[in-house]
């Protein structure tokens, strides 16, 4: 399971801290709901590709263990998407260079860019229940094409670290999620 944290830092002060980042106190099992401390369980390397240099990173992710329920936690920081190698920003560019039928500058092979596209258009209806939920007025567009645009703005005027954090669990999935 997945805890998103927002480090307050870039991608770059991320990994440089590696595990001296200053990862989140947290008193309250996600899962069983239990009081307590849950304790460090460890830390564990993960790829990230940066799509706009075409860099792939390794950084260092924290994982925490209740010890009520004995269930382990992942501490993601905001900039990646749960499941995915590729940051969201760099997701977020690679949809935005489709909607507008540019390659752009993004170092990532053609397969690459089609499954984020693609994913990114099958989550229309989740993206939309989201906002929904949130009190926002999305009138009813016909095309594909538009309504990506729409919602591709709204994430990013929301925010794309904060919509990744609010969105967690919504639908009972995260963003982007399968």
């Amino acid at each position: 399971m997945c805890i998103i944290h927002n480090f307050n830092v870039s991608i770059s002060t991320y990994k440089e801290r590696g595990k001296e980042n200053d990862f989140p106190v947290i008193l309250e099992c996600p899962d069983c709901g239990s009081k307590g401390l849950l304790h460090r369980h460890g830390f564990f390397e993960r790829n990230v590709i940066i799509a706009e240099t075409g860099d792939e990173w390794r950084i260092v992710i924290c994982r925490l263990k209740c010890k009520s329920c004995k269930k382990a936690f992942s501490v993601l920081p905001d900039f990646i998407i749960p499941h995915y190698q590729s940051s969201l920003t760099s997701v977020l560019l690679i949809v935005e260079d489709r909607l507008q039928d540019s390659k752009g500058n993004r170092e990532i092979s053609r397969q690459l860019a089609d499954f984020h596209f693609k994913r990114f258009l099958r989550s229309m209806n989740w993206i939309h229940s989201f906002f929904a939920d949130l009190g926002h007025h999305l009138g009813a567009l016909e095309d594909k094409k538009e309504r990506a645009t729409k919602y591709l703005k709204m994430i990013r005027d929301f925010g794309e670290s904060t919509f990744l954090r609010r969105s967690k669990g919504h639908l009972s999935t995260y963003f982007m999620a399968k």
